[in-house]
């Protein structure tokens, strides 16, 4: 009788401050680089992403993305818990198991918080990079985990952005994102009292809100400017989505649950219209916008969580970060 395939291995489980340790924002942008360009190129595969929303007032919801990659041999599923109610930086819940791509034995347990900012960010820093490279000024509303990590993400891979502004329903909350961008990025950061404000006269606008109305019109759009989307698929108008040029992260996480699903189901655009993904972009180029502006539509597609969880395991291994348990132990047959 062969030897069963997982005897005499440990399962290794890994902390949010574990994973940040081994994840640096330039590695999780080049974590993300290769996997979009993997999407493009044909290397991944990936189960349609799955809700369940919960009933009530809570507007919780539980979302699950598994996906593999040919190349890295990450195979993996992300669960994320997202209750936007909570207060900001404790809404989200999540795990991430990794899995052998030869026989299945799980190889790691870990969070999966810092992995979805990061990678998140990373998203918006290389759409920024594709299709606003020599943008100087942003406009940003929200002032939560995403829209800080997407900051700091785009200021890696476009090193002009020089001026912010910040909006945020909360003066405490735009004042102090202000100052930790002026502090630790070295930008012109000012808070402002209204999303117009905010958008008014710059380069790049980031969204990154949970509102369940809309913050961004038609109005707010000067021609050519770049919109990374980057909040819950309701906060942005759907004439905004049909007034733009929109790349997604993946094509069937924007129709399906994206910014332009909204504007389907609005009747202003039909999925025909949706322009390339990310990764498309990233491999071949711009794509003509006879100077409409560009929209960056992030809903969040499994490879960018499970490169980065193949990346991390990775290095937990070279450097013994984390704890090792035997989680499969026997046999089930026995």
């Amino acid at each position: 009788m062969s030897e069963h395939p997982f005897a005499g291995r440990r399962t290794r489980v890994l902390s949010l401050e574990d994973v940040r340790s081994l994840l640096g924002i330039d590695e999780a942008i080049e974590v993300q680089r290769r996997a979009f360009l993997a999407i493009a190129r044909g290397e991944t595969a990936a189960a349609p992403n799955s809700w369940l929303r919960l009933p009530g007032e809570r507007r919780g919801w539980l979302k699950l993305l598994a996906g593999y990659d040919a190349i890295g041999h990450g195979l993996g599923v992300k669960v994320l818990a997202r209750f936007p109610q909570n207060p900001p930086g404790a809404n989200l819940g999540s795990l991430l198991l990794l899995f052998d791509d030869e026989n299945g034995f799980p190889l790691a347990v870990m969070d999966g918080v810092y992995i979805t900012a990061a990678r998140t960010g990373a998203g918006a820093a290389l759409a920024t990079e594709a299709l606003a490279p020599d943008a100087t000024s942003v406009g940003l509303v929200g002032t939560g985990v995403v829209a800080w990590y997407s900051l700091l993400s785009i200021r890696r891979t476009c090193p002009h952005i020089e001026s912010l502004k910040v909006f945020s329903r909360s003066e405490r909350r735009r004042t102090e994102l202000a100052a930790r961008c002026a502090n630790e990025l070295g930008l012109q950061a000012s808070p402002v009292l209204t999303v117009d404000e905010a958008v008014a006269d710059v380069e790049v606008i980031v969204t990154a809100t949970n509102s369940s109305e809309p913050v961004l019109f038609p109005h707010h759009l000067s021609p050519g400017v770049h919109l990374n989307a980057m909040g819950i698929r309701t906060e942005i108008a759907p004439e905004t989505t049909a007034a733009c040029v929109v790349i997604g992260d993946g094509s069937e996480e924007s129709i399906g649950d994206g910014k332009f699903s909204v504007a389907i189901a609005a009747g202003v655009v039909t999925a025909d219209q949706l322009g390339p993904e990310l990764g498309a972009v990233l491999d071949s180029g711009r794509p003509t916008t006879e100077g409409k502006p560009t929209m960056f539509d992030s809903s969040g597609v499994a490879l960018q969580d499970v490169t980065c969880a193949r990346y991390v395991w990775e290095r937990a291994e070279q450097e013994d970060v984390g704890v090792l348990v035997e989680i499969v132990v026997g046999d089930v047959l026995s």
